[in-house]
Order: structure tokens, then sequence, then C-alpha cells
């Protein structure tokens, strides 16, 4: 009685990219030159379809402003932020003023987001932050605030943290929008990060 051998569909990444097929549901693809595989689900072309396991990519994103934001500092506006520090995700929008800081998150994903905030202050007050998905108008994840209860000649200061999650099924657009501010003047770009991790497809 001979061997039977069961080969799986597989091809290059490269011939897999160009050709882009629609595995069937439960059809598994490799990859010959990466050992990366995907499973089909009857109508999503291979570049869509996520890796499996270990062999999959992991994206994220770290924002930053590349100087002190001073201006624009108000209520429903946002944390103008210019420049992607690290990571593969989208880069934010660019331009003047309140056109800066908007970041496309691809759909079909799962995203945790954390937005480090730290705000100077002129007198004693506070600043209120939630992401906000432009695409529906809507805030997601708690707010957060950084208040100073002094004020002193060379100014106050003070941070705070915000995690938030949003899983998407169309592209969308966030920012991290300004709530609320008493006093808050300035946000500091040594200290105000957000940090962005895709989930999903590994």
């Amino acid at each position: 009685m001979g061997n039977t051998v069961i080969q799986l569909r597989n091809d290059t990444a490269a011939n897999w990219a160009s050709s882009n097929p629609v595995l069937a549901l439960g059809e598994m693809g490799l990859e010959t030159d990466t050992n990366k595989f995907k499973f089909g689900d009857g109508s999503t072309a291979w570049n869509s379809l996520p890796y499996v396991g270990a062999g999959a990519s992991f994206k994220y994103g770290e924002y930053a402003l590349s100087a002190d934001q001073a201006s624009n500092v108000a209520t429903n506006n946002h944390i103008e932020f210019d420049t992607l520090v690290d990571g593969s995700l989208n880069a934010p929008s660019t331009g003047s003023g309140q056109a800066k800081g908007i970041i496309t998150l691809p759909a079909g994903k799962t995203y945790k987001i954390q937005l480090i905030l730290r705000a100077i202050y002129s007198n004693p007050g506070g600043l209120t932050v939630q992401m906000y998905n432009r695409t529906t108008s809507t805030g997601f994840g708690m707010q957060i605030g950084a208040v100073s209860s002094t004020y002193s000649s060379t100014n106050s200061s003070n941070g705070c943290t915000l995690v938030a999650f949003i899983t998407t099924t169309t592209d969308i657009d966030i920012e991290a929008r300004i709530t609320g501010n008493q006093w808050g003047t300035t946000i500091s770009s040594n200290y105000t990060r957000l940090i962005i991790e895709e989930y999903g497809g590994y």
C-alpha cells in the first residue's frame, strides 16, 4: 500500500500577492519562502487576509508633537500630532493648525490606543481630552483630565494617561480631542505621546 501525500496550496509571497486569489472557506495557503500562511473565508482576496500564527506582522504607531502646542488648545479642537516617531501605521495628517493630528485606521481591526498627555498651565485649572471618531462624530473611551491645583511664575504642569479600544468595520479617522480647557495654555511636546497598537491577523 503506497503512501499518500497531502500537499497544501502553496507559492512564493510575491506570486500570492500578484495573483491575489480568493481561497475557499477553510482552505490554507502557504508562502514557501516565508513559511507564513493564511486561511480563506470564501470571499476575501489573499492580500486582504490576515496571516495566522507567529509569522504574522504586528503593526503600531507612536505619534508625537514636533514642538509644544501653544495655539488651538481650546475645547472641541484636537492635539496636533504631526510626527510618526516609530511604527508602520498611517502617518498623521499634515497641514497647519487643526489640519494636523488626524490618523486614519484601516477597517477590520481592533486597536488599543494609549494617550500620554502633559499640559502646562498659566493658572490653576484643568484640561480634559477624549479620543474621537471623526467619521461617526462620536467620542470613545473615557475622558481624562490633567489638573493643576497650583501655579508658579515658571508655570505648572501635570499629566495623565488614557487607554481606549476601538474596532473598525470601515476606515475611520480619529483624533485626540480636547473636551474642556480651563487655563491650560500649552501641551508639552516632551511628554505627550499617542501610541496605537493594531490587533487582529496574528
